[in-house]
């Protein structure tokens, strides 16, 4: 069901215990603390659970510490540390870490800046000394730093062709008048070109100061042995001066503020945003549940209200921003620019309501369990927890706040739900923001809409103040012909679940493009006994999530669920897999949003670009289209149409299920054997499916769009499933792209080109894609085709020397054991290889089949399919015509 993620907004505080201490072991969790002679505070976690290991330096400046000349400078860092040393030359940082098997990033907030990388727990030390190389003695080469500030104004460029970024850059500007979180992190074009060296090195002289930083490590190693590796590996790195630059206090706002943004785009955004105070503040506990109260989830009250009851959004969430100092919530939204004054009007009504009356006790128990949720599940990945480690550190100053927290969160009540509603959600509190498409504006005017919500306020306050451990993988076939695949992992909390089936794309013709789709989102819409809203509250009662699912070559349903709760969770996957209703009225609603869906998808170019790509380079395979359809198509879909495809498809002998996680394999196969015992549908019948042939010399294709970008992607006829092409084209595609890889290198590195090029391969049960996509501007363009038609040359006439094999093939493998952390994705990989034809147990031989891959592999494979006389460009911009 629809589920905010939090964590991919900004980390909240919704965690469970762990108890530090400067130089102690927790008792629960192997957690140390230490602060070197030198000012350095470093906290360790032993985790054995994954052969990883995650670093990461906080650094604890960001952009709200900079002056008005100097905006944007933080985030200049975020691009330079990794870009070379005295002993590291360009390019071989993220050599060295995808050849440890791993990767490499980094960010820049308004409070920190962070560099993180993992890599698998064998490349420990290598690790270490790479982020320690990186922080204190980069080379700020003044040659790539010129290219880099270029790379930046790039980046600058593809955030004004983001609907969302202006949507939130708007807010933050109008909601703050003084504080520094005004600004934007990347900071300005203006101040991005008055940058000079001396400056930059300047700033990082005063702020890279070890007593200015954490560094975070958690993973698969000895703490007592990392922390003299880092002892000896930060000897040398000497303490400074302390810095502090006092940030302007942002006054009482005193009166609702609003801002009306035309744009080129389809679909209009609205954001409500309310000052709300810092992360320590003992009010955060309540602004946090009224978060997932108001605006997570099916069951949430602007959901069911403006999404389900009145139908005005098609998409709505609410989250809490607390950074630092005081921050803000959010409530977004995406809609049809006639609707956004009734939907602020009752978004408004909505806060009211809880003001005046309060949550039910579902509601707040509901609200509970998700946040303490969040945390089990993010603790699956070491560079989660590693993050979880540095926020607190740095923002709160105590990793042991989170107890404080989650005491907090369960001592409240619905009389504190209802104060802090009352005290921080208010008109005279509040920033509207609106992105609306430029053909639209005449819709919306700012002051009607500041009237209107100040009405409704006023409205609605009246009126209710007159009311209120891991085992090896078990394979089974029942005997109705389901295969089973059931794995204990019992290093954490959770159990996932993943039914496949052979379906997607290649079970679709034009005329019924979408309707795996389609299908599959209706699934978890209601079955014969549960509607949308008792499979929503259900499902977040129990903190879990389930969905159904589409994509070229299958289809499914998945769910995850905390351990505890597997019985029930169990209950409502089998449901939900078994006995959709298809309701006429959800049908009718999900038409509206995927439709809606559709025409968004074009504000995204990349995208858009290989829509086009992919049109011209199948000539009737179902590959040539999107997994979401067409609007002839989706508006033309029956009830029977859509019982009939998963008729077709949801068959016995045609279903994979795999489960992973903390459970018993015995009890679990039992248990599914007696919920499918009358699960015997006949299979239908399968499509008969020819591969094109590859393109009959270079294809073009493209299309004008008013942005500030060019995009540009190529195509070539790529691998199928069998054999071990595909295995050698991820090797290729490794080599050419990411950080280290070539396009990455020469392109942006070298030739600053880009902010963003890569390249990849999507396999198929018929041959697939292997394309290349660069971000560029449009005057650039003729540059950046040649600079990858170079690359491409070199690979198809070249063998890879062997250190580029070597560390392409490393990066590979770490990154398919760190991607395998998560029991969902352990639990999707074994079902969908098994369904597809590939083997459920492929983990266990991935490694092999790519260390095996030679040089002259790798060439054999490139002359075969990147064909430089057969293959297709689409290219979309400012300065292009529809082709």
């Amino acid at each position: 069901m629809p589920r905010l993620n939090r964590a991919l907004i900004l980390p909240l505080i919704v965690f469970m215990l762990l108890i530090a201490a400067t130089g102690s072991f927790a008792s629960e969790r192997k957690i140390t603390k230490e602060v070197l002679s030198n000012g350095l505070t470093v906290i360790l976690e032993e985790d054995h659970s994954a052969r990883v290991a995650a670093f990461q330096m906080w650094v604890r400046v960001g952009s709200a510490d900079e002056t008005k000349e100097e905006a944007g400078i933080a985030h200049v860092f975020e691009h330079m540390l990794f870009k070379g040393t005295e002993k590291r030359g360009l390019g071989d940082i993220a050599k060295q870490v995808e050849a440890s098997g791993g990767y490499i990033n980094a960010y820049t907030s308004f409070d920190n800046t962070v560099y993180h990388l993992a890599v698998a727990s064998r490349y420990f030390d290598e690790g270490l000394d790479i982020i320690s190389d990186a922080i204190q003695n980069s080379a700020f080469d003044p040659v790539e730093l010129e290219k880099e500030l270029e790379v930046v104004l790039e980046e600058q460029k593809m955030n004004k062709d983001k609907p969302e970024r202006k949507l939130y850059r708007s807010i933050f500007d109008t909601a703050y008048s003084k504080h520094t979180y005004k600004r934007p992190v990347i900071g300005f074009e203006k101040t991005i070109k008055g940058l000079s060296r001396e400056e930059i090195l300047d700033f990082f002289g005063r702020w890279y100061a070890p007593n200015n930083m954490t560094l975070v490590i958690v993973g698969d190693f000895n703490a007592e042995q990392a922390l003299a590796k880092v002892e000896s590996s930060f000897k040398d790195f000497k303490r400074r001066p302390d810095q502090h630059r006092p940030r302007p206090v942002e006054p009482q706002q005193k009166a609702l503020k609003a801002v009306i943004t035309p744009q080129p785009i389809s679909q209009t955004r609205l954001a409500m945003a309310y000052h709300i105070p810092e992360l320590k503040h003992p009010d955060i506990y309540a602004i946090d549940a009224l978060s997932g109260i108001l605006g997570v989830g099916v069951t949430s009250r602007l959901y069911k209200r403006l999404k389900m009851d009145d139908e005005l959004v098609n998409t709505i969430g609410a989250y809490s921003m607390t950074p630092k100092d005081p921050g803000l919530f959010f409530i977004t939204a995406t809609l049809d620019a006639g609707r956004v004054k009734k939907a602020s009007e009752l978004i408004t009504e909505e806060i009211i309501r809880i003001a005046n009356q309060g949550p039910s006790s579902a509601e707040l128990r509901r609200a509970k369990t998700s946040l303490e949720s969040d945390f089990i599940y993010s603790r699956e990945k070491m560079k989660g927890k590693a993050s979880q480690l540095g926020y607190y550190e740095t923002i709160s100053g105590d990793i042991s706040f989170e107890k404080n927290y989650l005491d907090g969160v369960q001592a409240l009540t619905k009389a504190d739900i209802m104060r802090v509603a009352a005290k921080y959600f208010t008109t005279k509190n509040l920033t509207i923001s609106v992105i609306v498409p430029e053909k639209h504006k005449s819709f919306i005017n700012k002051k009607r809409l500041k009237k209107a919500v100040k009405y409704a306020e006023k409205k609605a306050s009246r009126e209710f103040a007159k009311k209120i451990k891991k085992a090896d993988v078990a394979k089974i076939t029942l005997e109705n012909g389901v295969t089973l695949i059931i794995k204990e992992d019992h290093s954490n909390e959770t159990v996932a679940l993943y039914a496949t089936v052979l379906g997607g794309l290649r079970y679709e013709t034009p005329e019924t493009n979408g309707i795996g789709s389609f299908t599959a989102s209706m699934l978890a819409r209601g079955t014969t006994s549960r509607s949308l809203q008792d499979i929503g509250r259900e499902t977040e009662d129990l903190a879990g999530r389930v969905s159904g699912f589409s994509g070229k070559n299958s289809a499914g349903v998945s769910a995850k669920f905390l351990s505890k709760d597997f019985d029930k969770g169990l209950d409502i996957f089998v449901d939900i897999l078994l006995n959709p209703s298809f309701d006429d009225g959800e049908i009718a609603k999900l038409r509206k949003d995927t439709l809606a869906a559709i025409k968004r998808s074009e504000d995204y170019l990349p995208g858009y670009t290989f829509k086009l790509l992919y049109q011209k380079l199948y000539k009737s395979h179902p590959y040539r289209m999107k997994t979401i359809g067409t609007e002839a198509a989706v508006n033309s879909f029956t009830t029977s149409d859509l019982r009939a495809h998963y008729n077709r498809i949801f068959t016995p002998k045609n279903m994979v299920i795999a489960i992973v996680g903390d459970i018993d394999t015995a009890e679990v196969t039992a248990k599914l054997k007696d919920a499918l015992k009358d699960f015997n549908r006949k299979s239908g019948k399968a499509p008969e499916l020819k591969a094109d042939d590859a393109p009959a010399g270079v294809i073009k294709t493209g299309d004008r769009k008013d942005k500030a970008q060019t995009n540009i992607g190529m195509g070539f006829m790529g691998t199928d499933l069998e054999g071990d092409d595909q295995d050698i084209m991820s090797v290729l595609t490794e080599v050419l792209s990411s950080q280290g890889g070539r396009l990455f290198t020469e392109l942006r590195d070298k030739a600053s080109l880009a902010y963003s090029v890569s390249a990849f391969a999507r396999p198929g049960l018929e041959p697939g894609l292997f394309g290349i996509y660069i971000g560029c501007a449009p005057e650039k363009k003729d540059k950046a085709i040649e600079g990858i038609l170079n690359e491409l040359r070199k690979i198809t006439t070249e063998e890879v020397p062997e250190e580029e094999l070597r560390r392409a093939r490393n990066a590979l493998i770490g990154g398919y054991e760190m991607g395998q952390q998560e029991v969902s994705s352990q639990a999707s990989d074994m079902a969908i290889n098994e369904v597809i034809g590939i083997g459920y147990d492929n983990y266990k031989k991935y490694a092999g089949k790519i260390e095996k891959i030679t040089a002259k592999d790798v060439l054999r494979i490139a002359k075969k399919y990147i064909t430089l006389d057969s293959y297709v460009i689409s290219i979309v911009g400012p300065d292009e015509e529809e082709l």
